[in-house]
């Protein structure tokens, strides 16, 4: 197969899946490793993907809001995070999960761990299908709202009257952008307003955010790092050095 037609061949399976690895292309186009990482070399140079430690995502203009091309990205990361938070959930919790790829991470961690009895409040309809479908006899609350494209969340006033009904015990929050300068911050305004409700209906909340989102600012912020209180911990995989240091002066950061 020629260079340039094995190189469209690679971008249109990609496109159709979304992602692929490495390896699954050289078995797919019959090539070595390390052809198959020249063309996605090349591809990524032409912003058609996105490259990854291991293969390539596909690159559009919709990806950032894109719930299965978010669930492909730093997905290791991600499963570090899942099994940190659900340590702090117990037996019998009352706990809300935001919508957002770490967060459906984190449910299919708790839906495989032994925890029972939970009653779980979520805006997600992605995660109230995972939770549905599982053997686990979990109560779901679920916010109902106008749903986003893209990310399958419900936002609105439907959602915001249900969630002002309960008292959660622990909130677990995926976020956009965690920095000195724009706070704990989100890319979408509506998906704000139903966090921003959950939040001050939750004795304790749980940011979790990988790497990539600290430094970030989003346009829609939730809270300034001064405002979190002794009951807000952030979850992350690693951070970063610098973010380390900016963040040091803030004494009120619990950050594990």
């Amino acid at each position: 197969m020629l260079t340039n037609d094995r190189r469209l061949k690679i971008f249109e399976y990609i496109k159709r899946k979304t992602s692929a690895t490495t390896n699954e292309l050289a078995e797919v186009f019959g090539a070595s490793g390390s052809t198959i990482r020249r063309d996605l070399d090349y591809l990524a140079k032409k912003n058609l993907i996105i490259r990854t430690h291991n293969g390539a995502l596909i690159n559009s203009p919709h990806a950032e809001s894109g719930f299965l091309f978010n669930y492909h990205r730093m997905q290791e990361e991600k499963k570090i995070i899942a099994k940190k938070a659900v340590k702090f959930v117990n037996d019998y919790d009352f706990i809300a999960l935001s919508g957002g790829t770490t967060s459906y991470i984190l449910t299919s961690e708790i839906l495989n761990s032994p925890i029972q009895g939970l009653t779980i409040l979520t805006n997600s309809i992605n995660i109230t299908t995972l939770i549905l479908e599982s053997v686990k006899d979990f109560q779901v609350v679920v916010t109902g709202g106008m749903p986003r494209k893209g990310t399958y969340e419900c936002v609105g006033e439907i959602a915001l009257k249900v969630i002002r009904r309960f008292n959660v015990d622990k909130f677990f929050l995926g976020v956009n952008g965690i920095s000195v300068e724009g706070g704990i911050s989100f890319s979408n305004l509506q998906e704000l307003e139903v966090a921003r409700e959950i939040y001050d209906h939750s004795r304790y909340t749980y940011f979790i955010a990988d790497h990539t989102k600290f430094g970030v600012t989003k346009k829609a912020r939730l809270l300034d790092l001064t405002e979190l209180s002794e009951n807000d911990i952030i979850v992350t995989d690693s951070l970063p050095e610098k973010i380390a240091r900016e963040f040091s002066r803030y004494k009120n950061l619990k950050i594990i």
